[in-house]
């Protein structure tokens, strides 16, 4: 029995030892420096040219290589995704033109994003979005001539105080309500018209973003599939 708990003491103490050694030796910030070596990872993988060439001759895409990134799967595998900037440039541009852009007017187009934080309402759009904020029993808001949506009188109810919140968020919200998307084609590259709400009528909302800035393409609900309470729902969800 002795010697039983002796062996015990020596396994206890020869663990202490090991768990000082690793202790002291351990680099300082090592997690820092993992953490970053897998950004550095991901960074290099969804720029790394020459897998983008070798997948896009393994899915015959003809599109510039420029408007793709790498991701990995979750199996390992490497897959080509439109950038997602590329696809918020294209459908801004849409917005504004209120139909698909063309090529030698995409840039032009995307300069006229508006400017300031808030709720930015596409002029195609601000009929429609009254009549949704009036079918949900919310009048404490009104759409300025620049297109922002602004309270003009205390917000009164979850929904109006969640719409309250966008407002005063340190992000720029842009809001169409046409059931169509602009995007470029994953294997030509070239911009198509993507109408979602034909594609699925129960869908509520496609949504894009670039650093701060979050577009919020909303379905017409023409074929009356959502409540106009599921819809502004999902909007405040952003």
């Amino acid at each position: 029995m002795k010697k039983y708990y002796n062996s015990i003491i020596v396994l206890i103490v020869i663990s202490i030892i090991a768990i000082t050694i690793f202790i002291i030796t351990r680099k300082p910030g090592q997690e820092e420096v993992n953490s970053e070596n897998r950004i550095e990872k991901t960074e290099n993988l969804n720029n790394n040219l020459e897998d983008i060439e070798i997948i896009k001759k393994e899915v015959n895409a003809t599109a510039n290589a420029d408007i793709y990134q790498v991701e990995e799967e979750l199996g390992g595998r490497k897959i080509l995704q439109v950038k997602p900037e590329i696809q918020f440039e294209v459908d801004l541009a849409g917005i504004i033109k209120n139909a698909k852009p063309d090529e030698k007017e995409l840039q032009s187009l995307v300069m006229k994003v508006p400017q300031k934080n808030g709720v930015w309402i596409s002029e195609q759009s601000r009929n429609n979005f009254l009549q949704l904020l009036k079918k949900n029993e919310i009048e404490s808001f009104r759409i300025t001539d620049e297109g922002y949506l602004e309270k003009k009188e205390d917000s009164i109810g979850p929904l109006a105080k969640s719409l309250e919140e966008m407002l005063n968020a340190n992000k720029l919200y842009i809001i169409n309500m046409t059931g169509i998307a602009y995007e470029r084609d994953y294997i030509s590259g070239e911009i198509t018209e993507y109408p979602f709400e034909d594609m699925d009528p129960t869908q509520v909302i496609e949504p894009y973003q670039k650093e701060n800035t979050i577009i919020l393409e909303i379905t017409s609900n023409k074929k009356q599939k959502i409540t106009d309470k599921e819809i502004l729902e999902t909007i405040v969800q952003y």
